[in-house]
């Protein structure tokens, strides 16, 4: 009763999570009771659909929680990753105990599941198989959640291998730190996974010098007469997605305006992949370079004396790298763009985030009020813009000061993008969260769509799209599932398209063919087939995959 009326009173946010009219809902699970204040909850937790419509949420938890069979208890500010079947069953849950975080997920084709975060000091890290690890953050933080770590999971949830990773202040300047003074962090955070191959790629921004494996990243600093200061930095680097080794560098950006004062700095960064491309884009103003993985160079001016920021996008297809920028002019060197998600979805590179005063990718759209949400549709081959639709929202009702809105998800079907975040305002040293935001954009048009939860995570992938989202009033989350129409995902996966006799599947051409069960045990493989049967398998339903396409297929008594 007591929940009830907590939910009645406040209207922004509902005891049960909606979707656009288009989408079909088949499940929805809640986890009720996280945390203990709706500030402690992981308001942009990521979310992921595999090829065998098993979905998987993350979020964070201060209080003993139940998921499925599960009791997990927390350690300071914990983490959860739990997976959902296609019926919307608990496959499995593990905690991540200990003051940690996880700030990115995906999945591979054979339904192995990674994430990645952020942790301070020491953290439990779960695993079904009884199997857990604890790995150990920087030296010292035991509350800053300074160190970053990834860590990759079987389709059955047996942890398979962690990695730790923390960066630390450069020789020199920690030498020179008793003759003057240091104000810096050294940190790294990872904000995006994906595979490609053998490989798991990852997206971070860092300050400090950071060392993995075989692999340097140097940091920058500011020295203003002895005071020393850190520049943001970021990078992409890849690891062999099952030993989580053989570190590689991808890209690397670093500030080149050193020892003068401004704004230079990396801003953001993220990636995403197309089969076995890689595509990043990052934002940044002042003057960077681009350190690439083919040992080459290329700097970019972002003048601040005209105060201008920009955005870079670079594709990296057979070793070859091509980049594009986009830049505009602002009148405030605090204000910002930001680069949150990126997908790809047939000839389409889609980018998604924030933006003050005019974006770059389009100088002919200025944020209303604060900030605005934005998206854009680039061709992936030449970056040439396709479209750019804002959220166009007065957050504040003219108060730019105190309202920003803020982006937490993005998903593509069909070309139609949908994007999610909140406004927060934030006066006199208190946040209050105002309004949730959802957003249908298609070339250039932008409708906005109620849902009333806060929806801090959202992933598609074929038919089915999964949305993760936070009640902040008695501090519950939702997954929810539902049967989006068209079929397309965030890789571009199509409907599967197969002539059924009995319980075998022919196919117009040969393909690979992988069959998985509904908790994504893959139970057998056909190479180059015309056709596959799944007459030897028990009564049930089943997800035929050749890692593009998926269908699902019920074995029938004929």
């Amino acid at each position: 009763m007591k929940r009830t009326l907590l939910i009645a009173a406040c209207s922004l946010f509902l005891a049960g999570t909606q979707a656009f009219a288009a989408d079909q809902q088949k499940w929805s699970k809640s986890v009720e009771n996280t945390v203990s204040k709706w500030e402690e909850l992981n308001l942009q937790a990521p979310t992921a659909v595999d090829n065998a419509g098993n979905t998987y949420a993350t979020g964070a938890f201060t209080q003993p929680i139940v998921i499925g069979s599960t009791v997990l208890d927390p350690i300071a500010n914990s983490a959860y990753l739990a997976k959902y079947d296609a019926e919307g069953n608990v496959a499995w849950a593990v905690g991540l105990r200990g003051a940690a975080t996880i700030t990115a997920i995906t999945t591979d084709e054979q339904n192995n599941v990674y994430v990645a975060g952020t942790l301070a000091d020491a953290v439990e890290v779960g695993s079904t198989d009884g199997k857990t690890q604890t790995i150990n953050g920087k030296a010292g933080e035991v509350e800053n959640q300074v160190s970053s770590f990834i860590a990759a999971y079987s389709a059955e949830g047996a942890l398979k291998a962690t990695k730790v990773i923390w960066t630390e202040t450069d020789a020199t300047v920690a030498e020179a730190i008793p003759n003057g003074s240091y104000e810096g962090s050294p940190n790294i955070q990872i904000n995006h996974l994906a595979v490609a191959g053998n490989k798991l790629y990852a997206s971070a921004l860092y300050t400090g010098d950071l060392t993995m494996d075989d692999m340097k990243w140097e940091g920058s600093y500011l020295d203003l007469f002895g005071y020393y200061m850190d520049y943001v930095s970021g990078g992409i680097f890849s690891v062999d997605k099952t030993t989580l080794s053989q570190t590689t560098s991808i890209a690397n950006i670093v500030t080149t305006g050193l020892f003068t004062m401004g704004t230079s700095a990396v801003k953001s960064i993220s990636l995403t992949t197309g089969g076995n491309d890689i595509y990043m884009c990052f934002s940044a103003s002042g003057n960077v370079t681009y350190n690439k993985a083919d040992q080459t160079s290329e700097d970019f001016v972002f003048p601040e004396s005209e105060e201008a920021s920009g955005y870079v996008v670079s594709s990296i297809k057979e070793g070859r790298i091509n980049s594009k920028t986009f830049t505009t002019t602002i009148t405030k060197s605090t204000a910002f763009g930001s680069v949150n998600d990126m997908k790809i979805e047939g000839e389409n590179l889609y980018i998604a985030g924030c933006f003050q005063e005019a974006l770059a990718f389009d100088n002919t759209l200025t944020a209303k009020d604060a900030c605005d949400l934005y998206t854009v549709a680039l061709n992936k081959n030449n970056f040439e813009l396709q479209w750019a639709a804002q959220s166009n929202l007065n957050e504040g009702n003219g108060d730019a000061q105190h309202f920003y809105e803020n982006f937490t998800a993005m998903t593509v079907n069909n070309g139609e993008v949908s994007l999610y975040g909140y406004v927060i305002q934030n006066q006199d040293n208190k946040k209050t969260i105002t309004k949730s935001l959802a957003y249908t954009c298609s070339n250039s048009t932008t409708t906005s769509n109620d849902v009333p939860l806060l929806v801090t995570g959202a992933a598609t992938n074929g038919t089915t799209k999964a949305l993760l989202s936070a009640n902040i009033t008695d501090f519950s989350t939702t997954l929810a599932a539902y049967t989006v129409s068209g079929g397309d995902g965030i890789n571009g996966v199509k409907a599967l398209s197969a002539q059924r006799v009995g319980n075998t599947f022919y196919f117009a051409e040969p393909n690979d063919i992988t069959v998985y069960d509904l908790q994504g045990r893959m139970l057998k493989q056909a190479n180059h087939a015309t056709s596959v049967s799944i007459d030897d398998l028990n009564q049930g339903i089943y997800i035929l995959s050749n890692g593009k396409s998926t269908m699902k297929a019920q074995k029938t008594n004929f």
